[in-house]
């Protein structure tokens, strides 16, 4: 018995249904996937660094307790106190001072590590030297201070 043209036709369109639906659904699946893979490697979670935000804790962690300024000719010297207030034992702290003028614009920075670790709530002195012998220090009217870098190594 031949079958006629619209069973043939009936047939087909059920046959190509039954091998488009498995495509489609594979095709959205490795689209799903493929955009949560990208997701990951493109978002901050993906290129952050660990050790950066341990290092802004300990930053954090250390206190500028007091300082002061004191001019010799072409060298100043910033004599202060900063304090761990944190509850890690911190290391290779970086302090940075810097000097403005009077209308506020910034002349010259310096900055200096202290060596000593400092164990929590322990207190430290420090002093930052400043000027060289070739050059005059500008003049200024405020200096800052403040910690850019600690570690706990």
């Amino acid at each position: 018995m031949q079958n006629s043209f619209g069973e043939i036709f009936r047939k087909g369109f059920i046959l190509g249904l039954g091998m488009l639906i498995p495509l489609v659904v594979v095709l959205f699946i490795s689209n799903v996937v493929n955009y949560k893979i990208s997701n990951f490697f493109y978002s901050d979670e993906a290129y952050s660094n660990p050790y950066k935000s341990k290092e802004e804790d300990h930053i954090k962690s250390i206190q500028v307790q007091s300082f002061h300024d004191t001019r010799e000719g072409d060298f100043v010297m910033v004599i202060g106190k900063i304090k761990n207030s944190g509850k890690e034992k911190v290391s290779s702290i970086k302090l940075e001072a810097e000097f403005f003028n009077e209308k506020g614009e910034f002349v010259y920075e310096e900055s200096e590590f202290i060596s000593k670790s400092l164990a929590p709530n322990e207190e430290e002195n420090f002093v930052i030297k400043c000027g060289c012998t070739k050059r005059k220090f500008p003049e200024y009217s405020k200096v800052t201070v403040k910690v850019v870098g600690a570690n706990a190594y």
